[in-house]
């Protein structure tokens, strides 16, 4: 984690406002706490971020989304969706409740699928989705590929090693409400495919 050592004058009453966010979980400390409202206020906490663990290779996937929640809590991110299924109860011991990792972690059991996952956040799906989906550990620049989908607009920005199960990381705009139908549905089989048809998906290379 690239960290830089600061000296900074702050008035009474600002770091009282500072000293309130933080809760010893998701905000950890002062340094934390600043950081976080600077963030906010740049308008980068608006992105949301999902990780499907409800497969069958769920507990295989643990480490590498121990180092995706660590990248999401560098670029700014104060929480993230995960989709869980059967095996549930064990990601959740693994992963706790994501204080370890700088992150607040909401666990979801809503939707039947990866892409019913997706559909269960249309309520709050206002801005680009980040979306984790691979049990493989791999480099990447979250913020660059964040700022990739912003500027070229499509549906679905996709990262991946594998242009047959397209398994990889996803940022999604809210236009994929529109292409996922109700009950189960999967965004590698079902969406993607589609979107790639239609011209409305871009697949970039999995740099390992």
């Amino acid at each position: 984690m690239d960290r830089e050592r600061i000296t900074i004058s702050i008035r009474k009453a600002v770091l009282d406002i500072v000293d309130k966010t933080i809760d010893g979980t998701s905000i950890r400390n002062r340094s934390h706490a600043i950081e976080n409202l600077i963030v906010r206020a740049s308008g980068q906490m608006n992105k949301q971020a999902m990780i499907l663990l409800g497969g069958d290779n769920a507990m295989k996937a643990i480490e590498p989304t121990k180092l995706f929640l660590n990248k999401l809590s560098e670029s700014g991110f104060s929480k993230v969706n995960i989709a869980v299924g059967f095996l549930g109860d064990k990601v959740k011991d693994k992963l706790g409740d994501g204080s370890e990792f700088g992150i607040a972690i909401e666990y979801n059991e809503k939707g039947e699928g990866s892409g019913g996952a997706i559909a269960s956040l249309k309520k709050t799906f206002k801005s680009p989705l980040v979306v984790f989906n691979t049990a493989k550990k791999f480099d990447f620049n979250l913020d660059s590929l964040i700022d990739f989908h912003q500027k070229y607009s499509p549906v679905a920005t996709i990262i991946t090693e594998d242009i047959d199960t397209l398994d990889g990381i996803y940022v999604l705009s809210p236009e994929i409400l529109k292409n996922i139908p109700n009950g189960f549905s999967m965004l590698e089989e079902d969406i993607f495919p589609e979107l790639l048809k239609e011209g409305k998906a871009i697949i970039l290379p999995l740099q390992k």
